[in-house]
């Protein structure tokens, strides 16, 4: 959950904010899986408490307008989502001087089936937050257009991508759900068009 509270001497030219927010991780099962050919042999249900402490997100909002564009070409728009935010999440340290495991995306598990809102979001790691997410709210449409610039001169095959563009190392999903690499592609040049308008409309006001 992510309370509607802004953290003050939030840059204007860009639509994405820092909020405080509750990070929660459930465990549904576990998979057990053949070493040589990688496949699931068994799965074990799991009933375990949620694990949840304070922290603080950066995200911006996705147009819905994009979500039909993405389903028109039956790609996932959860897959565009997480790609996104792991190609953002591998550009930060352009920008900023921090450790990898500073911060993390937003994955959703496949096995909730609750509503995802349309977001690229990305969270402090640790409890209470270490402010590294704040630090990168002036810098995103900057952060948004270096990871556009790795999704696209990338030259690895496949829509899940490679360590270099689209996976990360601090997925807790471990890369293994449904990652998209050209539907990030389309939600990144699709918010960055409405950054351009967003900016536009903040100068002239």
């Amino acid at each position: 959950a992510y309370p509607p509270r802004a953290f003050k001497n939030q840059s204007s030219r860009t639509s994405a904010q820092t909020l405080s927010c509750k990070v929660t991780t459930t465990w549904f099962g576990f998979y057990c899986e053949d070493r040589g050919s990688n496949k699931v042999f068994d799965t074990f249900d799991l009933s375990l408490p949620k694990y949840s402490y304070e922290s603080q997100a950066v995200w911006i909002p996705v147009p819905q307008s994009i979500k039909e564009l993405v389903e028109e070409k039956q790609f996932s728009i959860r897959g565009g989502l997480r790609a996104a935010s792991h190609a953002l999440l591998n550009v930060v340290p352009l920008y900023l001087r921090c450790n990898s495991s500073d911060l993390a995306p937003e994955c959703p598990n496949p096995h909730d089936s609750r509503y995802f809102p349309g977001r690229i979001l990305v969270y402090d790691q640790h409890p209470g937050g270490t402010g590294v997410s704040m630090q990168t709210q002036p810098y995103f449409p900057g952060l948004l257009n270096a990871a556009l610039e790795l999704l696209t001169c990338c030259h690895c095959s496949g829509d899940t991508g490679c360590p270099n563009c689209v996976q990360s190392m601090v997925c807790h999903e471990y890369n293994e759900v449904i990652i998209h690499k050209d539907a990030a592609i389309m939600i990144i040049e699709d918010v960055l068009d409405a950054e351009s308008f967003f900016g536009e409309a903040n100068d002239s006001s």
